[in-house]
């Protein structure tokens, strides 16, 4: 509402300068005729227009002002009723904005760039209702398909534990075997249900900072030091190019998660016995972290959405791959929040993630 107050309060403006001009140039024109009349002849005190012609010359400055008063309150007066009228008109065409339709709202001539904005705000709305349906939607079926795979884990680790407790004369060998299936599954359904955390406490809306000054370079470092045992089962190689005493004042803990969430995507839609390059360079303003590997091209349809809550590349929800889909969703409402961007690029079967945060 207040573009539309900025927008009239101009158009007003305008047209008083435009119109109050225009009537003030006529009007002393008028009285130069006026005064070029009374001077051409000589007027007797028994006429009848005598009084007013013998008063409008001794008053001619406040006549002038007096008629000029007239004329710019008419003018504003009508220049509100209009505003008035385009006011009705617009109250009327904000319950459109609401319609759930595609109809383009029409408004006069004169508010050409009011009924513009109404338009975008219009379609603008209808695009954000769509978009909060498809995440509302992929949030329930992450929901749903999260319910249905904590059975799996639950059923295994459940039978298995009946087994080691009932059988009394089982083998030394299938007790291990039987024990680190139960921990792998215990696994699993840790993951899983800190899923169903992430889905019902996180607001990428809402990301409170809480920043220190650290040794970036140490601390990504630190970071893929801990992703080595990571990389035995597919025989990856990570390659570390980090710049050193690069000093940055962030949300250590947030950042982390940021880094932490890339690069286990990239280890876990890594071909076998490739290599992951990271890089951490400092330019002018940016510490940039880019991040790579050699992976299956991601379709550009689903690069556009990488970064939507709840999207996921794989849909299959393997136990390497089927996460929630708020990995890289969260890291990017961290990265937006710390001023910086996050972007993703893919091609010819590399897979590269950069990110820039401002010193």
């Amino acid at each position: 509402m207040n573009n539309y107050y900025k927008c009239f309060k101009k158009k007003f403006l305008i047209s008083f300068a435009i119109w109050s001009t225009l009537y003030t140039v006529i009007i002393l024109l008028l009285f130069y005729l006026f005064k070029i009349k009374l001077g051409s002849r000589t007027y007797f005190g028994y006429e009848f227009m005598y009084p007013f012609y013998h008063w409008a010359n001794h008053n001619r400055a406040f006549l002038v002002l007096l008629v000029l008063s007239f004329g710019y309150a008419v003018i504003i007066l009508r220049l509100f009723k209009k505003i008035l009228k385009y006011m009705d008109e617009i109250i009327n065409a904000m319950e459109e904005i609401y319609r759930k339709d595609d109809e383009l709202i029409t408004l006069s001539g004169d508010l050409k760039e009011v009924n513009d904005k109404m338009n975008k705000i219009k379609f603008k709305l209808r695009e954000n209702e769509k978009i909060a349906r498809d995440s509302e939607k992929r949030k329930n079926d992450l929901i749903i398909y999260l319910a249905h795979d904590l059975k799996t884990p639950l059923t295994s680790i459940i039978g298995y534990l009946t087994i080691l407790k009932d059988e009394n004369d089982l083998s030394e060998r299938f007790r291990k075997k039987y024990l680190q299936i139960s921990y792998d599954k215990a696994l699993r359904l840790e993951d899983l249900i800190n899923e169903f955390f992430d889905i019902t406490r996180y607001n990428l809306k809402d990301v409170v900072l809480e920043k220190s000054m650290v040794d970036f370079s140490f601390m990504m470092d630190q970071i893929i030091y801990e992703f080595k045992p990571l990389l035995i089962e597919k025989n990856l190689t990570m390659n570390s190019n980090i710049e050193s005493g690069i000093k940055i004042n962030i949300d250590t803990n947030k950042i982390e998660r940021v880094v932490d969430n890339i690069i286990r995507n990239a280890i876990n839609y890594s071909f076998k016995d490739s290599i992951i390059d990271i890089c951490v360079n400092k330019s002018e303003d940016f510490v940039n972290i880019i991040i790579k590997n050699n992976g299956p091209t991601i379709p550009s349809e689903k690069l556009d959405h990488i970064f939507d809550e709840f999207f996921r590349l794989d849909p299959s929800r393997s136990s390497e791959t089927g996460n929630a889909g708020l990995g890289l969703a969260i890291a990017k409402s961290i990265v937006t929040a710390h001023g910086g961007t996050i972007d993703a690029k893919s091609q010819d079967d590399i897979i590269e993630m950069s990110v820039k945060l401002p010193i």
